[in-house]
């Protein structure tokens, strides 16, 4: 098992007031700052999700932020979780992320994800029908040009001419592309086109999982792949559950009260409305509590549901402040994250970017 965190690009209530030039100044600062505390504490890798169009957000797109960290850092893997690709022009993808590969020297892996908010798509005006073609057209056109010839591509959403990306990538044939969806269908797929697939961190149902999981297994023994899970948590470290629960368990309350009205939460009975989202009530599905509580519940979901790497996050749109988030970093690295990577075995998985196989 390896333990990755996410940094989130948000900080403040939702519908905020448009952030000053020093508050944003600051505030991306501090979000790089968390990432290279993140490689000192002991984390395996950085993620970054894609945000756009919205007050709270202080860092759009994970591309900026990749390329800062990939010179910032030395040994941690970094990458995109998720990365909307139906939002970009997949030749400027391919483009950036080669350098970002190279920056690095092979730490690189991205997430692609088709996108659910349909506010990203208006924001950048693209067309909401045909998503999963756009998406997977940009996965081929990504293909092509990291084959390291001249192509030509015409495609129904993108095409190039005769084009030749340079520089191409610094791990040969291309860095890790990691599959992105909640669907079964997208978690299937992701068999067919990346070396893994990652998981929200929303509440499960064990039945689900199971499906989920089974027809991802399923398809990866058909196409002869090791199939590699990659399940997404918020949690929080402190002295006992009750003081985690004070310091972090409002704020992913509030964090799931947002999904729940998105819809995204309906099928599950334990939360199909916002007052049966309570910390107590979300215990199982949060990484909260004494370190020993935090360690138990990753090997719980190493055991119980079979998953190969744990992203943490420790901060909400509304909180914890960006310094206790700092301070969380470091302790849950130093009590929580170092149990696990000196206990086991670095994983030999086309999933791990080959700078970062360790």
């Amino acid at each position: 098992m390896r333990i990755g965190y996410l940094i989130d690009l948000h900080k403040g209530g939702y519908d905020q007031p448009l952030p000053s030039r020093d508050d944003a100044a600051a505030t991306i600062d501090a979000m790089i700052e968390e990432g290279i505390l993140a490689e000192r504490a002991g984390f395996h890798s950085i993620q970054v999700p894609d945000r756009h169009g919205r007050t709270e957000c202080y860092l759009p797109g994970p591309l900026q932020l990749l390329t800062i960290l990939a010179r910032e850092t030395e040994r941690v893997a970094i990458g995109s979780f998720a990365m909307v690709l139906t939002l970009y022009d997949p030749m400027l993808v391919a483009e950036q992320c080669a350098v970002i590969d190279n920056i690095s020297r092979g730490r690189l892996y991205m997430t692609f994800a088709r996108g659910y908010h349909p506010g990203y798509w208006e924001y950048f005006g693209i067309p909401q029908e045909r998503l999963l073609g756009r998406f997977q057209e940009a996965l081929r056109m990504i293909e092509a040009a990291y084959a390291g010839e001249r192509f030509t591509f015409d495609g129904d959403f993108h095409s190039a001419q005769d084009a030749l990306l340079t520089p191409q990538p610094y791990q040969q044939p291309r860095f890790p592309f990691w599959g992105g969806g909640q669907l079964p269908e997208a978690i299937r797929r992701s068999a067919d086109w990346a070396e893994c697939w990652t998981c929200d961190p929303f509440p499960l149902l064990k039945e689900t999982w199971d499906q989920q999981v089974g027809a991802y297994r399923q398809r990866c023994e058909e196409l002869g792949k090791k199939p590699f899970v990659v399940l997404m948590r918020d949690g929080w470290v402190a002295d006992s559950f009750e003081q985690a629960s004070r310091d972090f368990g409002t704020h992913y309350v509030e964090e799931m009260k947002f999904y729940q009205r998105m819809g995204i939460l309906s099928h599950h009975p334990d939360f199909d409305s916002e007052d049966k989202i309570t910390p107590d009530n979300a215990r199982a599905h949060v990484v909260m509590g004494s370190p020993q509580q935090c360690i138990e519940q990753i090997e719980r979901y190493g055991e119980e549901l079979g998953v190969d790497y744990v992203t943490m996050r420790f901060r909400m749109p509304t909180g914890p402040s960006l310094g206790a988030a700092r301070e969380q970093i470091q302790r849950f690295g130093e009590e929580v994250v170092s149990y696990f990577h000196k206990r086991d075995p670095a994983p030999d998985h086309p999933a791990m970017p080959q700078g970062v196989r360790w």
